[in-house]
């Protein structure tokens, strides 16, 4: 009998075993597919009958021959071209690519490391002298980055990473401080749904020398995903909250000596700031909306709320997805070899050979806009809005160029309300630097645009609409050459 149960218990071991280096080895045999921005440049798992131990060197960022190509001395210029154009080409180089290495020392199941499961992973980063060395100044001997992996036995698997708080500082010239993060997060075993939480403690930085302070309060976060149509289109929903976020700059921003006048003191305050968004897929079109508002305080002017929304509406999942997966497969989503001829030719020629799909999407009427931004301070409310939209697209419409498709099919609409008593303060704020007309000349020009037809006025406040369709443009519903007759 007990030398059945040894045998059962062997058999599951090595099937736990088998099971996570093929997890593995299905991983990385797609991340080439997903993305040219990652790459295994090292990879060993040694496997032994209770556990394993996996190492992997990925390097993150452009391909050694973009930067080589990148680099390349620039030839010589063709007649009537500045040399220099093609010296500062060649002085732009693509960032050097990181590399980093991750070791999982992984403990086969069914009880590993004491509960059950298919596998138990603790995970690493692997850092050399050097990067140790330098890692210690910020994380002291704590490690930077850990992680815990429970594996189920239908490849599930729930993951604990962890953050180390860091600390910078330099006497007399300013100090960093972060607390830290924690996220747990969930995969189910065929890789299409995720649930994650993550926590944020909070971040402080100061610079002394130049007069700038920046605080970040607590952030928390979580979301439901589905990423069954690929990470670009996961649907679900997905919120966070940000405590507060406080910047300052003393000294002001920018002008230095050579300024006419001294900077101003800046001081921007954001509270209790919600996100939250939503995607869903509902007959192969794509639509998401995400949020943000809060209250908060610039200078000596609260800001009672802030809310802005901005959202995207049947965009076709499959034409979206091919366009998607084409960009991440080019080097040209990094910007890779920007500086290169050759590379922007390349760029181009993507550019072209998606151009079809593009435009074949235009005949599912796709919208894309800020559905609302609204600020309200002191019981006044301004608010802003557009969309912009593809509206009637025919098959015969997709035969001509992009441009004219653009131009017969597209739709755009704005909209603006401010209150006149801002208009107001904001000449007062620029009249001292000349920037803006005086504030007694405000309503003598809110007044002529009325006339011409550029703003109407509504009690207190001064609106005005946008809208471009079938090739003509209006303003608040006239025609823009009829405005001002």
């Amino acid at each position: 009998m007990a030398a059945a149960i040894a045998v059962a218990y062997g058999g599951s071991t090595w099937w736990a075993g088998a099971k996570v280096k093929s997890t593995y080895d299905t991983a990385f045999a797609e991340l080439p597919k997903q993305t040219a921005l990652v790459r295994v440049i090292e990879r060993k798992y040694d496997r032994g009958f209770l556990g394993a131990v996996s190492t992997v060197t990925m390097e993150i960022g452009c391909a050694a021959d973009a930067t080589t190509a990148a680099q390349a001395p620039a030839g010589k210029p063709a007649e009537g071209e500045e040399a220099d154009a093609d010296k500062d080409e060649a002085d732009i180089k693509p960032p050097k690519p990181l590399r980093i290495t991750i070791r999982d020392t992984i403990h086969h199941g069914p009880l590993a490391g004491g509960t059950l499961a298919a596998a138990t992973i603790d995970s690493e980063l692997v850092l050399d002298i050097k990067a140790q060395a330098e890692a210690e100044k910020l994380f002291g001997k704590t490690k930077p980055l850990t992680a815990f992996t429970k594996v189920g036995f239908d490849g599930a698997y729930a993951t604990d990473f962890t953050v180390a708080p860091a600390k910078l500082a330099e006497d007399g010239k300013g100090e960093l401080v972060w607390q830290g993060a924690k996220a747990h997060v969930e995969v189910n075993g065929a890789r299409t749904k995720a649930r994650y939480d993550l926590t944020m403690p909070g971040l402080d930085f100061n610079d002394a020398a130049k007069g700038l302070q920046l605080k970040m309060g607590k952030l928390t976060a979580k979301a439901d995903m589905d990423s069954s149509a690929g990470w670009f289109l996961a649907t679900g929903k997905s919120d966070a909250r940000l405590d507060a976020f406080e910047f300052s700059a003393t000294k002001g921003l920018g002008g230095g000596a050579e300024a006419a006048t001294a900077p101003k003191p800046v001081k921007v305050l954001l509270q209790n700031v919600d996100l939250t968004g939503e995607a869903s897929i509902k007959d192969g079109l794509y639509a998401s909306e995400g949020t943000v508002k809060g209250q908060g305080k610039i200078g000596e002017t609260s800001i009672d709320k802030f809310e802005m929304t901005s959202s995207a509406r049947r965009i076709h999942a499959a034409g979206y997805k091919k366009l998607a997966d084409a960009w991440l497969q080019s080097s040209a989503a990094g910007g890779c070899g920007k500086s290169s001829k050759a590379s922007q030719a390349a760029m181009k020629a993507l550019a072209d050979q998606l151009a079809p799909d593009l435009k074949a999407m235009a005949k599912y009427s796709p919208e894309a806009g800020l559905d609302k931004m609204v600020v309200e301070i002191g019981g006044k409310r301004a608010e802003v809005s557009y969309t912009v939209s593809m509206a009637g697209v025919t098959d015969e419409d997709l035969q001509g160029p992009g441009t004219a498709l653009l131009m017969t099919r597209g739709v755009l609409k704005a909209n603006a309300r401010l209150p006149m008593k801002w208009l107001e303060l904001i000449a007062e704020t620029g009249a001292e630097s000349g920037q803006t007309p005086p504030p007694e000349m405000v309503a003598g020009l809110v007044e002529q645009g009325e006339e011409k037809g550029f703003v109407k006025r509504d009690g207190d406040d001064v609106t005005a609409q946008l809208e471009f369709s079938e090739g003509a443009l209006k303003v608040n519903g006239k025609p823009l050459n009829a405005l001002g007759k």
